[in-house]
């Protein structure tokens, strides 16, 4: 089976939810079946060492698709002839989008509807784009796989898509990473000032709630004895102007940008507790990375959030900057709390698997190339 895989988002070993997922699930597959060819289209040259076994190949296919017209683009033009100049049998699209002109049986991966909760944190252009084409992608699709049991449910209600079409699969994180040996740099170090630190890790834009999350942390702080600092670990994306003003008022928060994966953990490591309060969520990665860490949990009551964090979290309510310091004032004042949340959160992060969801793509992506040949 010659499989294509859309990986134009995989820009290098620094990953985000979606490169990760598309990373980690074609990585085990590509493993477990070296019968199988497994061939990359990328939308760039990338210098990156991903490790892929020999039947993986790269291939490039123009143009930087990152805007609605480019995406039209790269998959309605370019990438149906690819497909077929390298004899693609079957299309894994993990990006959420897919070629309607192709005919490759494809199976399409969707990590969250958000455009259609919260229209007005997408721009008018990509709105636009999701609107008229997400929902022509889910009929298109010859099967469909989500990242939670909410996605599955939400694109259910909205998008009226067969049940019988869609399938979950989870995101994982790989298994712990020793840090102890891990130096943050010197810039980090002193920003933290040896203070004890809340952190968040992920891009910053509005629909991760980092306005109301400082909101909570610096009234935390003002009637706090020990004074602690909010670590932001991510690029700025979009919409954040605000965001950028709220971080360069205080000198309790730093944002640390895009960090590797090895500072990353070691942040992980060594916080307090991850604050991941966002609105929306179609999955929320940083929970496991967490978990895996031992690292205590403070988290979103809504959308897929308290499907991941399972009991193994404290769970708050996004939109109330009272019940975001509450749980602050309970993590720092509970060490018995602390240390149950994290035996809590060793469990829980083990029940996800990049195997077992690697699994559900590859024979889902079977059973398409048995149902073309019937």
């Amino acid at each position: 089976m010659r499989i294509g895989v859309n990986v134009r988002v995989l820009l290098g070993e620094n990953m985000e939810g979606i490169p990760r997922y598309i990373y980690e699930t074609t990585l085990q597959m590509a493993n477990e079946h070296p019968e199988d060819e497994f061939v990359l289209f990328f939308d760039r040259k990338v210098q990156a060492d991903f490790g892929f076994p020999p039947n993986v190949k790269s291939v490039i296919v123009p143009w930087h698709a990152r805007h609605p017209i480019l995406w039209l683009w790269w998959f309605e033009v370019m990438m149906p002839l690819y497909l077929w100049w390298y004899k693609i049998d079957v299309f894994y699209s993990g990006d959420g989008y897919l070629s309607l002109r192709s005919k490759i049986p494809t199976l399409l991966v969707i990590h969250d509807i958000a455009y259609l909760h919260y229209p007005d944190y997408v721009g008018k252009t990509s709105l636009g784009y999701y609107r008229k084409y997400v929902p022509k992608y889910l009929k298109r699709a010859n099967h469909i796989v989500t990242v939670s049991e909410f996605v599955k449910k939400d694109i259910i209600t909205h998008l009226n898509i067969p049940t019988e079409k869609i399938s979950v699969a989870y995101n994982a994180v790989s298994p712990p990473i020793n840090v102890d040996d891990i130096k943050l740099p010197a810039s980090f170090i002193k920003a933290i000032d040896n203070k004890p630190y809340f952190l968040y890790v992920g891009a910053i834009q509005p629909r991760k709630n980092i306005l109301k999350l400082i909101e909570g942390f610096l009234a935390f702080n003002r009637q706090s004895d020990v004074k602690y600092k909010l670590v932001l670990a991510g690029r700025f994306a979009w919409d954040t102007n605000e965001i950028q003003k709220a971080i360069e008022s205080s000198t309790d928060i730093f944002h640390a940008g895009m960090v590797s994966e090895s500072i990353k953990y070691k942040l992980i490591k060594d916080a307090v507790a991850l604050t991941y309060i966002s609105v929306f969520e179609g999955f929320g990665i940083p929970l496991l990375e967490a978990m895996k860490m031992g690292t205590p949990v403070i988290t979103s009551n809504v959308t897929s959030l308290p499907e991941v964090a399972g009991d193994a979290a404290i769970l708050v309510d996004p939109d109330d900057v009272k019940d975001i310091t509450k749980a602050l004032i309970t993590i720092t004042s509970q060490p018995g709390l602390r240390d149950l949340l994290a035996k809590k959160g060793l469990e829980r992060y083990q029940t996800f698997s990049w195997e077992e969801s690697a699994q559900v793509i590859y024979h889902s992506l079977l059973d398409m190339v048995k149902s073309k040949a019937k």
